[in-house]
């Protein structure tokens, strides 16, 4: 039988969770943040887990039937990373042919950032384009560009407080920014959008590089996680290295 975690009580799993292959950024505020859902199937021990934020991150034993009831919970339209071939396999055996991969890429912090360089990128915006940061004045507008960049965060008033991100303003309209995906641990998920209008300018550039900073002013570890290849183009662009491709799945 499985157990949701009450808040408060997450530190039970960081022994599934520690080192982490992908995520890491989402699984480490899932345990210290409380961000998300998280079942076990045991309050004190637990051997299989999941934190379900927008992904189900699964973690421990595949081999239990826990497990198997863990993955038989997984939601149609779910995306899910299973860490390692014993969750793939089952994740096939129980979902068969509504289980469909999807390649991303995982990268690490560098050993050193380029500070100089990353200021460089913030200062290359083109005129007629402000990077700001959000506040309570420009939240709503920012959420209108991307729902993704807050709906982690229970409410605007909670991202604001726990969290933080930046826009790029033109003419008044947010036409690219980043936020905080997740915050939890010292560690920061990345979230970042640019209007299809406006992309092929290097805003989503500037902006992340803005963010950075203000990680490295603040004591916090970007982590990066890309859904696709600009995005991973992006990531090596400001400064991430050592790109490591694994297989993610969607439940259809």
């Amino acid at each position: 039988m499985l157990i949701e975690l009450p808040i408060g009580h997450r530190e039970v799993l960081r022994p599934l969770y520690r080192d982490y292959p992908y995520l890491h950024g989402a699984a480490e505020a899932g345990i210290s943040a409380a961000f998300g859902e998280a079942v076990a199937d045991d309050l004190e021990r637990p051997a299989v887990a999941c934190i379900h934020l927008d992904f189900w991150l699964l973690a421990g034993n595949p081999a239990l039937l826990a497990a198997r009831e863990m993955v038989e919970r997984i939601v149609p339209r779910a995306a899910i990373v299973a860490p390692g071939e014993a969750w793939e396999s089952l994740l096939r055996e129980v979902w068969a042919s509504r289980v469909e991969p999807h390649e991303r890429v995982v990268y690490d912090a560098p050993p050193a950032w380029d500070r100089a360089r990353l200021r460089e990128q913030v200062s290359s915006l083109s005129s007629g384009f402000q990077i700001v940061r959000i506040d309570a004045s420009t939240v709503a507008a920012f959420r209108a560009l991307d729902d993704a960049f807050i709906y982690n965060f229970p409410s605007n008033a909670v991202f604001l407080r726990d969290g933080f991100g930046f826009g790029v303003l033109h003419d008044g309209q947010f036409v690219a920014g980043c936020s905080s995906f997740t915050l939890g641990g010292g560690k920061l998920e990345f979230e970042i959008e640019t209007h299809r209008d406006f992309r092929e300018r290097d805003l989503a550039t500037a902006v992340g590089a803005r963010m950075i900073l203000h990680c490295l002013e603040n004591g916090l570890e970007p982590c990066w996680d890309a859904h696709n290849p600009p995005s991973g183009g992006l990531a090596a662009k400001l400064g991430f290295v050592n790109p490591r491709a694994y297989r993610s799945f969607y439940l259809v």
